[in-house]
């Protein structure tokens, strides 16, 4: 089963099962309007694919396209060097390159590959290779069946953001996108809407809820790691430099972390509006969810 195949209906729901929950979101595809966001609190795999099948009974949304979030830590992203091989070889080619990286036998391994964007400045194409344990993808198609709905996709949440219209609607210029839940963060970078560098950043809203008063230390720390990911893609790609940053979510912590990098660096920061139902901003848990329900469709 490939990791990046998808379907198209009316609607369209992402799920990310989190650590104590699972992050739901409905969109009407065409539009991107959200229907409906909702983070439904249940620790442990049997209790979520309970709260799950429950939240699509509730709503009435049996056979509903779904696309499903691998969680981070059930996958390994890596970039490699390209295989020069035909595109029907690529698979083997890459699964061949990263057997040695992975803790576990290759043979029980899911694979798949996206190509990485050409670089100016260096001849050598890169591509990104996702692996996960065919058990733990097993599952999640399991559990997805078991709530009644339609799997037409498995995605990673480096890649959904891809699917913002902020993002879409980056042609010509490049473009930081950094969001946060709770205990990490991401960064990731685009380039005429194409995506050139994914970073995770050990940093969350509550790290920067404690920031939020007089130690600035961790904003020290987070400017440091969004400055080394722009070097990089500044000096590797060689096509100019990244001026624009938007942040998710809107919340004091952010607030103050954004003034800090407004006066910090020279970079135009600013938040990346999002409203759920109701026009109430949408629930940072739920953010790649709604990503992942924009696969395929408008924002």
């Amino acid at each position: 089963m490939s990791l990046f195949f998808s379907g198209s209906k009316d609607t369209r729901v992402g799920v990310d099962f989190l650590r104590d929950g699972v992050a739901l979101a409905q969109v009407r595809i065409g539009d991107g309007d959200i229907l409906r966001a909702e983070y439904v609190e249940a620790r442990g795999q049997q209790a979520q694919v309970e709260a799950l099948r429950q939240w699509v009974r509730a709503n009435r949304l049996q056979k509903t396209p779904c696309v499903c979030l691998v969680g981070q830590d059930d996958c390994d992203v890596y970039q490699v060097e390209k295989p020069d091989v035909e595109d029907d070889e690529m698979i083997q080619a890459v699964t061949w390159k990263i057997k040695d990286l992975i803790n576990y036998d290759v043979d029980n391994a899911v694979v798949d590959s996206y190509p990485m964007p050409e670089s100016s400045k260096n001849n050598q194409q890169q591509v990104g290779v996702v692996a996960a344990r065919d058990t733990v993808i097993g599952g999640y198609v399991d559990s997805i069946r078991n709530s009644s709905m339609q799997l037409t996709a498995l995605d990673i949440h480096e890649l959904v953001r891809s699917n913002l219209a902020t993002v879409r609607q980056s042609a010509g210029r490049s473009l930081a996108l950094l969001s946060f839940d709770r205990d990490a963060g991401m960064l990731s970078v685009y380039h005429d809407t194409d995506l050139y560098v994914s970073r995770g950043i050990v940093i969350g809203l509550e790290q920067l809820e404690f920031a939020a008063g007089d130690d600035e230390g961790v904003f020290d720390s987070l400017q440091l790691e969004i400055q080394r990911s722009l070097d990089y893609f500044e000096s590797y790609y060689g096509i100019g430099n990244v001026a624009e940053l938007q942040v998710f979510p809107h919340v004091e912590s952010t607030e103050k972390m954004v003034a800090y990098l407004q006066n910090q660096t020279s970079l135009d920061v600013d938040f990346l509006a999002l409203s759920g139902p109701g026009e109430a901003p949408l629930d940072p848990h739920c953010f790649h969810a709604y990503c992942a329900a924009l696969r395929g469709g408008g924002e």
